[in-house]
């Protein structure tokens, strides 16, 4: 595997300001002038996304802002939700290289204590039922100290460092090269593991709001395609991510 961790980061291309990562990505992708394992990051970007069509709110040169390429002839092997957990993974390794404590929140908000410090937007393309790319858009707090009445942080406010926001590209890149042979050697079950190793409130009693109301359950875990799995009163229940919400 080792011609494939080469690929990611061997194109990289460094904007000044960008509506999005990701619809650049994308633009770059149908001219057919970035391949497989292409890093885009942005500077500044005016109209980031997050999941559920929020909007990702940065201060302009503060934050690390890319989209990852992959478009591996491999691809369509791998089942989309192993791409969530390779890239949530690695952004927990990242976090550790720093000395930060980071743990994931279902499905790929990554906290630090109960905040969040990073969050992955993952775009798939499709030909039919074949996974022919996936563009994923990764934003993680770096130098940013004021955020307002979100409830975000940042690196620099648990370890008073200022980064340079390009040497942590290059480490990030790093975290990425490592961890590529689970997903691309089909490892699932030890992505799946990882994941779960650093799940937020696993087989914890949490509070939940679903359309019938709020309720208490314990998380179990995640089943095969990312459904947030639940115990309460005996019974196990799935949910998909726009079914429930975190209270």
């Amino acid at each position: 595997m080792e011609h494939m961790r080469s690929k990611i980061g061997s194109q990289k291309i460094i904007l000044s300001d960008v509506d999005s990562t990701n619809n650049f990505a994308a633009k770059l992708i149908n001219d057919g002038s970035i391949g497989h394992g292409s890093v885009i990051m942005a500077e500044n970007q005016s109209n980031g996304r997050g999941q559920q069509g929020s909007l990702w709110q940065s201060d302009p040169h503060l934050n690390l802002l890319f989209s990852l390429v992959l478009s591996s002839r491999e691809l369509h092997k791998i089942n989309p939700i192993c791409i969530n957990w390779y890239v949530s993974i690695c952004i927990i390794d990242f976090m550790k290289r720093k000395n930060l404590n980071a743990q994931i929140k279902w499905p790929n908000d990554i906290l630090i204590g109960i905040k969040k410090v990073s969050g992955i937007l993952i775009e798939n393309k499709f030909v039919g039922s074949t996974l022919k790319h996936s563009i994923i858009g990764v934003g993680i707090n770096v130098n940013q100290t004021d955020f307002n009445e979100l409830n975000a942080t940042s690196m620099k406010l648990h370890t008073s460092i200022n980064y340079s926001i390009v040497d942590l590209l290059d480490d990030f890149i790093f975290c990425l090269c490592e961890n590529e042979h689970l997903l691309f050697s089909l490892k699932h079950d030890d992505l799946k593991e990882k994941y779960l190793d650093s799940l937020d409130g696993l087989g914890e009693l949490r509070n939940f709001k679903k359309d019938s109301g709020s309720f208490k359950a314990q998380i179990r875990g995640v089943d095969d395609i990312g459904r947030l799995i639940l115990q309460a009163d005996g019974q196990q229940f799935l949910f998909q991510n726009k079914e429930i919400q975190f209270l």
